[in-house]
């Protein structure tokens, strides 16, 4: 009877659709790192960008924000979907962006300290909102090698908040610092290899 189950098992792991079965099951298990490699694909599409990165930088750190003055971890998805359509309707309207982003980030916060549920909590992920989007906004307006490392220090910067954020299992839900850990952590890297590969002026 083992041998028989044993020798089922391994014909399932070796059979090439029990190998893309495991595969795909395996995909959907990580479906939050994979969010975040199309993520990366896509704002990489055009080659790194610092803008594209400080952006993406202080998006989510507004979102952390918001989920703690929110008081709702599940809520950070929704504030990814809310955060990423305010940014594009303040494109397609005239406004700036980044200008709406950091209002909405500060609107969070107030709004957090107003409702007191945890202002401790709201207080922490204030500090690094206006942290992360001070480095965004410097590496905005540097020269172009400048740039590529101030934005590349605040996604890796980030990174290590997802990680944080991963362990404490607080704010945020995992799934979300898995998928922004990937994305941050590729953006890093790719800005960092786009800025040592730079020819010299």
């Amino acid at each position: 009877m083992n041998n028989n189950t044993t020798n089922l098992d391994t014909h399932v792991h070796t059979h090439p659709s029990g190998r893309a079965a495991a595969f795909g099951h395996h995909l959907l298990a990580r479906w939050p790192s994979v969010l975040g490699v199309l993520a990366l694909l896509l704002n990489n599409a055009d080659g790194p960008d610092p803008h594209v990165t400080g952006m993406i930088i202080i998006i989510a750190s507004t979102c952390y924000l918001a989920a703690a003055a929110i008081g709702s971890r599940r809520s950070v998805w929704v504030m990814v979907v809310v955060a990423s359509v305010a940014v594009v309707l303040a494109g397609l309207t005239g406004l700036d962006p980044t200008v709406t982003m950091l209002v909405m980030g500060t609107g969070f916060a107030i709004f957090g300290f107003l409702r007191g549920t945890d202002r401790r909590e709201v207080g922490l992920q204030a500090l690094a909102f206006v942290g992360f989007s001070a480095i965004a906004l410097t590496a905005m307006m540097s020269s172009p090698t400048v740039a590529l490392y101030l934005a590349a220090a605040a996604a890796l910067g980030h990174t290590v908040w997802d990680v944080v954020h991963f362990i404490r299992d607080k704010v945020v839900s995992r799934s979300l610092t898995e998928a922004c850990f990937v994305l941050d952590l590729g953006l890093g890297a790719v800005l960092l290899l786009a800025a040592w590969t730079m020819p010299p002026l």
